[in-house]
């Protein structure tokens, strides 16, 4: 993943949510957007700022 290194790097910056039943880990919102930017994709800085809004209100 650009930007976002080896699963195993990645892990502490994960956390588990439960969806339909599984357990899945997702990256927490600061890394998200990290390696959003990293990818450097138009569709990835649009959601960037929404993800940025999201960051503030927590």
């Amino acid at each position: 993943m650009t930007g976002g290194a080896s699963y195993e790097a990645l892990l502490p910056t994960t956390e588990v949510v439960e969806v339909f039943a599984h357990e899945l880990r997702c990256l927490n919102l600061t890394k998200l957007i990290e390696v959003k930017r990293a990818a450097g994709r138009t569709k990835d800085f649009e959601a960037i700022a929404e993800l940025e809004r999201l960051a503030e209100e927590d």
